[in-house]
């Protein structure tokens, strides 16, 4: 028997269709870092939906947090798991600890330069996300979240490389990219925000990402991204426009993913 050890993750599920296609960009980070690790036959991988709104006994009790849950489970001399060696990770840093020392064979470790390129871009988007019309600064934070994206693009156009990192995905990617669709997703939908098609760097960068097989397997609907933010924007203004605009709500909708780039 194969000797590859499973590792279990639990993410926040769909509320669309209750599926692991989590719009917590979280779990949808360590999704696609474990996935790149089992394409590479490190690690069998299964990921688990975990209802928020009334989790599983089962996970209550084992757990006892919110997603994302990592379990490593090792493997015993018969190819089944050891329960009794089972670590249980929550924090980000000793998620991403654990997986570089046991799985070493990919190396997902990413430029510092381009971690830092990166580091503003969904802390900006949030203040203009729940800003409302009559907000003075409005303009500002918006101003703002383009500058972040500005910032991506140009390092992607300087560097001349395929992701943010080099020629592959590495762990930057697995933690941007599912901002960004949450940038591009939600924003069109509460502020009718657009990526600018100027930024043709990131936009090849976005599209790149759309066809690796981490972030198809691992992409949200786009209905679960937009009630994502919904307690946080849905009661302004601007959330009560964005639905009228958009008609009925999210989870009445015929479900959507967003894979494909605008042409210019």
């Amino acid at each position: 028997m194969s000797d590859v050890p499973y590792v279990s993750l639990y993410v926040k599920r769909s509320e669309i269709d209750f599926s692991h296609r989590t719009p917590c960009p979280i779990c949808q980070r360590w999704f696609m870092v474990l996935y790149l690790k089992s394409e590479a036959k490190e690690l069998a991988l299964t990921v688990y939906p975990v209802n928020m709104k009334n989790p599983e006994q089962e996970f209550k009790k084992a757990y006892n947090s919110n997603p994302p849950v990592v379990v490593f489970n090792e493997t015993g001399q018969n190819g089944q798991d050891d329960k009794n060696q089972q670590v249980v990770l929550t924090d980000n840093r000793d998620i991403d600890a654990e997986i570089s020392k046991r799985f070493p064979v990919v190396n997902l470790s990413s430029l510092k330069e381009a971690e830092d390129v990166c580091s503003n871009v969904y802390i900006k988007f949030h203040p203009y996300l729940k800003s409302i019309p009559t907000d003075p600064q409005e303009q500002m934070k918006l101003k703002s979240l383009y500058s972040e994206l500005k910032r991506i693009n140009d390092y992607l156009s300087e560097s001349g490389t395929q992701f943010l990192s080099g020629d592959e995905m590495t762990n930057i990617d697995c933690d941007v990219m599912p901002k960004l669709q949450h940038i591009r997703i939600a924003g069109k939908y509460y502020k009718n925000l657009d990526i600018p098609l100027e930024l043709q760097s990131l936009w090849s960068y976005i599209e790149r990402c759309y066809q690796t097989k981490a972030f198809q397997e691992s992409c949200p609907y786009d209905q679960d991204i937009i009630l994502h933010y919904e307690a946080k924007v849905g009661g302004t203004s601007t959330g009560q426009q964005q639905r009228q605009t958009f008609g009925k709500c999210p989870t009445l909708q015929q479900p959507t993913m967003t894979l494909t780039v605008p042409t210019s």
